[in-house]
């Protein structure tokens, strides 16, 4: 490993600097680089290690004449021109692993949150509004969960319903024989038919942006609590919020929005992102399900554990 040098763009878990250097790559620390600036030095590196904010294009892949790897920390590889990196021999590595469990875990308050009615309490709480009546909640036991996507995050969260004995169902076209302990593998027309709660765990492909459009919503037999925390561009938003208005959609519940710099929304995006909030019936929160304090450390296990199959 003599002279190979590894940049990393965001900030990680210190165990990854150490892990790094234990196996003899010198590591340049610049959370926060711009992606102008990465292209203009990766050629010295032969290691990148990125997470959603740096965009691997193929303009720095070309520029990237030592690297031998390009590591996400995280789920999702949409950020990475996976195909020229590919062309060059650069192996193209993720972690989803390392923080499905926090997603798991964030997808259950959010459920709880919506049916418990704990933001709207909490909010009217704070303005001295004792609404006990308005306030009444739903339980979680006896209805059906339908997961989309029963990868890491999907699985995370099928295991975290058991003890509220609920019915789980999941649909995933890339796996074959995965009903398990925990859900029932089922086709998407039955998850439509029976599904009280969707839940999205899926990458951003050319396959999945938008999968939840008008078609999409259409399909759903009763009006349904919907949930997103995979990435945002597979949610249409303005199908989302009429739905919601129209009452097909009962709430929902976004951690990823299709577009995430608000200084830089549309007057469109705008416009919807408030009326969404204006119906009362969502739950937002800043795309926060997977960073976890632990999961970052785990994120910097299973990076470590892969880099070294690879060097």
């Amino acid at each position: 490993m003599q002279n190979s040098k590894v940049l990393i763009t965001e900030n990680v878990h210190e165990l990854l600097l150490r892990g790094l250097a234990a196996m003899g790559y010198q590591c340049t620390y610049e959370p926060g680089i711009s992606a102008d600036t990465v292209q203009q030095i990766i050629h010295s590196y032969s290691g990148l290690i990125v997470a959603t904010r740096i965009a691997v294009n193929k303009p720095i892949i070309q520029a990237a004449k030592r690297l031998r790897f390009i590591a996400r920390a995280g789920s999702g590889m949409e950020n990475i021109d996976t195909e020229s990196a590919a062309l060059q021999g650069i192996s193209c590595i993720n972690s989803p692993e390392g923080n499905a469990n926090a997603v798991g875990e964030h997808a259950v308050g959010m459920l709880l949150a919506f049916y418990h009615n704990i933001v709207k309490a909490d909010a009217e709480m704070r303005q001295a509004k004792w609404l006990v009546e308005d306030n009444r909640v739903h339980e979680l036991e006896g209805r059906t969960v339908g997961i989309i996507g029963y990868g890491n995050t999907g699985k995370s969260f099928a295991r975290k319903l058991a003890p509220f004995n609920m019915r789980v169902i999941a649909f995933d076209k890339y796996l074959l024989e995965y009903s398990d302990l925990y859900a029932q593998a089922v086709d998407m027309q039955q998850l439509f038919e029976e599904a009280d709660i969707i839940s999205l765990h899926v990458p951003l492909t050319p396959e999945t942006q938008r999968l939840a459009d008008d078609y999409f919503f259409q399909q759903c037999r009763k009006p349904i609590f919907f949930m997103n925390t995979s990435r945002g561009k597979v949610v249409d938003h303005r199908s989302l919020l009429r739905f919601i208005q129209q009452e097909q959609i009962s709430g929902a519940a976004l951690d990823v929005y299709e577009n995430e710099q608000f200084e830089t929304h549309s007057e469109e995006e705008r416009q919807t992102f408030n009326a969404l909030i204006a119906t009362n019936k969502v739950i937002m929160t800043p795309h926060v399900a997977g960073k976890s304090y632990e999961s970052k450390r785990k994120i910097a296990e299973v990076l470590l554990t892969k880099i070294k199959s690879i060097s």
